[in-house]
């Protein structure tokens, strides 16, 4: 069991603004740029709400934070379809928005002091991401205390495998609790935070605006 994060009504909200100012802005430069400030406050606060979580938290807390995105779709067809990996990128640490939650407080504490005082290094068995280009967002799934560290000391540099989640898109949509094939509308998946959903929702309709 772990401490999904997923409050239906934040997520509604947060769409409700969207759709509204969308609505009163006719300029479509202008709703792009809407779309990025949302983009950019909602990845933000999940960011820090992650890196943070550890402090107000019991020693051994349950909350994990999965893989973002769904890396599969089914299309019209019916065919389940992998979103194919694209070249590994190099992703900053100082710059870039990444998703990574320490759970470990002596290896957080550890790297916490080491980090201060030395050179990230990466390492390519033990720092392990996912990059999402489109929303220039960063996903730890290995190496969580170390690279913590970086972000907040400013140092590094981490390679990262590589999706599109465009390609999602036309396939898949959320509530902010749920994953649905919006072919059929049947669930194929939770989210862990509802802020996920907002990111994908908001990002989706970016890409329609730019496309269409």
């Amino acid at each position: 069991m772990t401490d999904a994060v997923f409050p239906v009504s934040e997520f509604k909200h947060a769409m409700d603004f969207a759709n509204m100012s969308l609505t009163a802005e006719p300029n479509i430069k202008n709703q792009l740029i809407i779309l990025d400030f949302i983009l950019e406050v909602v990845k933000e606060d999940l960011k820090t709400d992650l890196l943070s979580h550890i402090f107000y938290s019991e020693v051994d807390f349950r909350r994990e934070i999965n893989c973002p995105f769904p890396l599969y779709y089914d299309n019209k067809q019916g065919d389940k379809l992998l979103i194919i990996k694209e070249e590994n990128t190099e992703v900053d640490l100082t710059k870039n928005c990444i998703l990574v939650l320490p759970w470990r407080r002596n290896r957080l504490h550890d790297q916490i002091i080491n980090i201060s005082t030395n050179d990230f290094i990466y390492d390519k068995r033990n720092h392990r991401a996912y990059y999402f280009p489109y929303i220039s967002l960063c996903y730890i799934y290995n190496g969580n205390h170390s690279i913590a560290s970086g972000i907040v000391h400013k140092k590094g540099m981490i390679e990262a495998e590589q999706f599109d989640i465009t390609k999602l898109f036309e396939h898949v949509h959320t509530d902010g609790q749920y994953w649905y094939n919006s072919h059929t509308n049947e669930k194929t998946g939770n989210i862990t935070d509802f802020r996920i959903g907002i990111i994908y929702e908001i990002a989706k309709i970016k890409y329609n605006l730019e496309t269409n």
